[in-house]
């Protein structure tokens, strides 16, 4: 007895033409959804960066400036009237414990924070400051001076926006960094105890 086993044909198939064009359809929307991700992902990252350095080194210059405040004397400027006891400006000056003049400057028009001793090569301390803007958009003189009887500081009070400064100038590629306020008093020591 002849057992033959016949073979069958095996079928082998692939996908057709809806099946593929449905995984790519998926792969694609996937892929969309990746990116957009990242995208987001990576401008955050690039502005949160951007927002935190500004904010360290302006704490930095921020700590210096009244650390200077509360250990300097004879500050300036004066009231023209004694009986004004609050001035701002864009400029304090001081003298420090080693007897030299100080003078801690706000320019506007280069948005800096300036640092001279005895009026010589002034050195910049931050930059980025645009200065903070009030209810009316004026902008304000970061310094605010409180006397008591006439020429006695008795609060100096420091207050800066400062913008990020990074190299991206457009928001398409990614400039999202908002401004950082950074505000501070400071009572000499001579007027605190």
């Amino acid at each position: 007895m002849r057992t033959t086993l016949r073979r069958g044909r095996i079928r082998r198939r692939g996908f057709n033409l809806v099946e593929v064009l449905i995984a790519l359809a998926i792969t694609a929307t996937l892929l969309t959804a990746t990116l957009a991700a990242l995208d987001a992902s990576f401008r955050a990252y690039q502005a949160t960066t951007e927002e935190v350095s500004t904010q360290s080194i302006g704490r930095i210059v921020m700590h210096r400036m009244l650390t200077l405040i509360r250990t300097g004397t004879d500050f300036g400027p004066y009231p023209a009237d004694p009986r004004v006891t609050t001035i701002q400006s864009d400029f304090i000056e001081f003298r420090t414990q080693n007897g030299e003049i100080v003078t801690i400057t706000w320019n506007r028009n280069d948005e800096t924070v300036l640092y001279s001793v005895e009026g010589n090569t002034p050195v910049e301390m931050l930059d980025g400051v645009i200065g903070t803007t009030d209810d009316a958009g004026v902008v304000q003189s970061p310094f605010t001076l409180n006397y008591e009887q006439g020429r006695r500081l008795y609060r100096a009070t420091i207050d800066l926006t400062v913008e990020p400064d990074d190299m991206i100038d457009l928001e398409i590629e990614g400039d999202r960094a908002r401004p950082v306020r950074l505000v501070g008093s400071a009572m000499p020591r001579l007027e605190a105890f």
